[in-house]
């Protein structure tokens, strides 16, 4: 851009800033607003920005960030199933990214070049007069997953963009996708790890705790969750209907550990391993970690009577609490680790989870976590054999 532009000081400033903003990982609403600002001090032709960036999520498949002249940034999110809906099949966005196509211009004002798109209509019926979307895509290698963002100008000048508004757009589109890349991928790296290993482990992952047998004491409620009955049912439901069955347990199971304040630290097959941190009050710490399994066991056999109505079985929940010191941290080798919590209450509260079948109970709990939450509604069921103990456990039951 010519030094006699008088929008080329505004613009290499804006670079300047856009790499600090990159290099600082920035969040995308900051870097959008750094750039409506420009475009404002720049006297551009807009009015509009939205920007949409791919994300790896279980549940979003993209965040969104938006910015008006009237409304300032507004951000939100994409979920997969938005990804099925008629507006989205038949959208132009839907269409530049299956066909690789990286830039779209449309006169709004002109009937002729809104034909092709409903929501081009829609747009000029809110009084919007050009459109420019560009594709850019992150990554060089074509048969990856495609990685990127869209982001599109809209103008509601009656003139629409000048030749220089667009010149200033081709421009800063790319290198404000550069700015936002270093903080998108952090946010993925934050999602997956979250999404995979728990808020707490992925939060140590992220902060460098990744060197084998890097662990730490930690005084803590075990919680151990399975559900009976599902061999049996892997042998009777046929393979994807089986998945769908684990999976709407799963959705009734895991919610109340994360609402609590507890992590699951490992799915177990059929069921989960949960720790929540003892702290400095004990009882507090047991009166939360007693709350999840009793809402989970509630929430999973409500899922009855719909699992009938489908010919599936339903599988009832059982769970085990104990208290104990556990090592909480990095455990693997060969390039392979896992945070988890290893130790002897681990082990304990495992082989408590499976007395409860034989018991007749949903839910037990070891002397220890009796002793430490001091709930009055825990009665002792007498002691009981546990494989690996040499003496007798005295387990307790919700009276």
């Amino acid at each position: 851009m010519a030094d006699l532009d008088p929008a080329a000081p505004v613009i290499r400033a804006l670079d300047s800033d856009l790499v600090r903003l990159g290099l600082r990982r920035a969040p995308a609403d900051e870097v959008v607003e750094r750039v409506a600002a420009a475009l404002c001090e720049a006297r551009a032709r807009v009015d509009v920005i939205r920007l949409a960036a791919r994300t790896l999520h279980p549940a979003i498949d993209a965040i969104g960030v938006s910015w008006s002249s009237v409304a300032g940034i507004e951000t939100g999110v994409f979920r997969h199933s938005d990804s099925r809906n008629d507006a989205w099949l038949r959208s132009p966005l839907r269409h530049m990214i299956d066909t690789g196509t990286t830039r779209m211009r449309r006169r709004l004002a002109d009937p002729a070049e809104r034909n092709d798109y409903d929501v081009f209509d829609e747009m000029a019926a809110e009084g919007f007069t050009d459109y420019l979307a560009q594709l850019v895509v992150f990554g060089g290698d074509p048969t990856a997953r495609r990685e990127g963002l869209i982001v599109r100008w809209l103008s509601r000048h009656p003139e629409g963009f000048r030749e220089s508004d667009i010149a200033i757009l081709d421009e800063v589109g790319p290198r404000a996708a550069a700015a936002i890349l270093p903080g998108l991928e952090r946010s993925i790296a934050h999602n997956l790890l979250e999404a995979y290993v728990g808020p707490r482990s992925g939060a140590q992952i992220l902060e460098g705790s990744v060197q084998p047998g890097q662990t730490e004491a930690m005084d803590a409620v075990i919680l151990v969750a399975d559900l009976a009955g599902f061999t049996a049912a892997s042998d009777a439901v046929p393979g994807e209907r089986l998945v769908d069955l684990l999976d709407r347990h799963m959705d009734a199971m895991v919610p109340p550990v994360a609402a609590h304040g507890g992590e699951i630290l490992a799915f177990l097959g059929d069921g989960y391993l949960a720790a929540f941190e003892l702290g400095s009050d004990p009882a507090a710490a047991c009166a939360t970690a007693l709350a999840p399994p009793h809402a989970a066991i509630e929430r999973v056999a409500a899922l009855a009577p719909s699992l009938a109505g489908e010919g599936l079985p339903a599988l009832p929940l059982e769970a085990a609490l104990h208290v104990g010191t556990v090592r909480y941290g990095n455990v693997g080798a060969g390039g392979r680790q896992a945070f988890t919590v290893i130790g002897p209450a681990v082990n304990v509260a495992t082989r408590i989870e499976a007395l409860c079948r034989p018991l007749g109970r949903k839910l037990l709990a070891s002397e220890a976590f009796a002793a430490a939450s001091g709930d009055p509604r825990l009665r002792s069921l007498g002691p009981h054999p546990i494989r690996g103990m040499s003496e007798p456990v005295t387990l307790y039951a919700l009276g």
